[in-house]
């Protein structure tokens, strides 16, 4: 069965979140059956330029794209020494009073991305899986006295290790925050022998692909959010 949920964060949109790495009639008609179940008149659906048949569907039904993800690696034992953070940072280990200060950034960052405005989850939910889901020791904050800059966070999935979502204080932006937390990361990744890194940039984001280029990450595929209407179920 095709598995739909509400957008995290945007669950008052009229659409469904889906992931298709195949597609044909029957499941897009599973996943419309289940958006609708949702009561949703749409889906938001999740695929990849290694599946490209499954954006044409879907574009011939009527879906448009409104988000694209570079999926970029990095290969540690080849990668440079980057040198050290450029700004002083914490580690939320270090720092678990940042609590809440940590969950108002994320609620503004997150909602700044393309395509995600009016995003929003309340603190509990953020604590779960935001905060206490990835190791404290690789959750790096950056400060200035009392004034949380940023932070960001290495997640483990499966084998595979992945930058995690990287806020940057609105104030904050163009003074080399992201760059000294993705320092501090690679190094807390290399310390550990983590083999490589992945991480997920929105195609957008014109500054934090060329940081990734220039810290020697390398493209590998990109991922496609489509949205549009479910199935015609007067055809059935």
């Amino acid at each position: 069965m095709q598995q739909v949920s509400e957008i995290p964060g945007l669950g008052q949109l009229p659409y469904a979140e889906t992931w298709f790495h195949e597609i044909d009639d029957a499941r897009f008609r599973d996943a419309s059956n289940g958006a609708r179940a949702l009561g949703k008149t749409g889906l938001e659906a999740w695929t990849t330029t290694r599946t490209p048949d499954v954006a044409d569907f879907l574009r011939s039904r009527g879906y448009e794209e409104v988000r694209r993800y570079v999926i970029s690696e990095l290969e540690l034992d080849e990668a440079a020494d980057l040198g050290p953070p450029r700004l002083p940072l914490a580690t939320f280990a270090e720092r678990p009073d940042l609590e809440r200060a940590l969950f108002e950034l994320a609620r503004v960052a997150y909602a700044d991305q393309p395509g995600r405005a009016g995003t929003s989850f309340e603190f509990e939910s953020w604590r779960e899986w935001g905060l206490h889901a990835h190791p404290p020791e690789a959750y790096f904050v950056a400060l200035d006295g009392d004034e949380l800059l940023g932070y960001g966070y290495l997640e483990r999935r499966g084998e595979e290790w992945w930058n995690g979502f990287m806020a940057v204080a609105q104030a904050a932006r163009g003074r080399g925050v992201a760059g000294a937390i993705k320092r501090a990361e690679v190094a807390w990744a290399k310390e550990h022998a983590v083999e490589r890194l992945r991480t997920a940039t929105e195609a957008r984001l014109a500054s934090m692909l060329d940081l990734n280029r220039r810290f020697g990450y390398r493209p590998l595929y990109e991922e496609i959010v489509l949205r549009g209407p479910l199935d015609d179920d007067t055809r059935r």
